[in-house]
């Protein structure tokens, strides 16, 4: 599992696999996946250690280049990601990271490889439980909770009827991670707190076919 305190680690990845099957149409809107689909974030953020404040700030761009075949027969999207953050803002010097992942939409859940030739993979979302609530408890094998947003505004625009994931981070579980997914946009919001270190990802803007 990826750590969840990296800085560029973008979409915090649960693996809860439910059951109960969830129809198409659902499983195709909480994250659209076409190739040219693209989102685009605002990151800022801020860690304090010894008393001493450093601020963060960035973007991440998000875009489904591929169309490929996993090696087990059944088809991926590559999703290609870029972070670009400020090195030094006083001289606009800036570094960019660039991954790869590959996604899977299943009857039940949105996969995540991170090798189109490797059976691992992350469950990103569990369609079935997108439009429940659901508290949190930490000693569940897969801890998280999931609650309800009646509109969240940002600046690519306002979205309704939200479904928030939230998983502990930090250690010991002391701090929390939410995702925000809107149905038929994909994840617009992600905020990752804990006692010395927050972070925020407000989408921008998207082009979703």
């Amino acid at each position: 599992m990826r750590d969840r305190t990296a800085f560029t680690t973008v979409f915090i990845l649960f693996a809860l696999v439910s059951n109960v099957l969830a129809d198409a149409e659902d499983s195709a809107d909480w994250f659209p996946l076409a190739v040219g689909n693209s989102w685009l974030y605002d990151m800022e953020g801020f860690s304090v250690t010894d008393n001493d404040t450093t601020f963060y700030t960035g973007t991440r761009l998000c875009e489904i280049t591929d169309l490929l075949t996993h090696e087990d027969g059944f088809p991926v999207y590559e999703m290609r990601t870029i972070c670009v953050t400020p090195v030094d803002p006083d001289a606009a010097e800036s570094s960019a990271d660039t991954t790869f992942e590959y996604l899977r939409n299943t009857a039940t859940e949105l996969r995540c490889y991170i090798s189109p030739s490797l059976d691992m993979y992350d469950v990103w979302i569990s369609f079935s439980m997108m439009n429940s609530e659901m508290e949190m408890r930490l000693e569940s094998s897969a801890p998280m909770g999931i609650r309800l947003e009646p509109a969240v505004v940002l600046p690519a625009g306002s979205f309704s009827d939200c479904s928030v994931v939230v998983y502990p981070a930090g250690y010991n579980g002391s701090g929390t991670e939410e995702l925000y997914f809107h149905r038929g946009t994909g994840l617009i919001k992600t905020v990752h707190s804990v006692e010395s270190y927050h972070i925020t990802e407000s989408l921008l803007n998207f082009d979703v076919q």
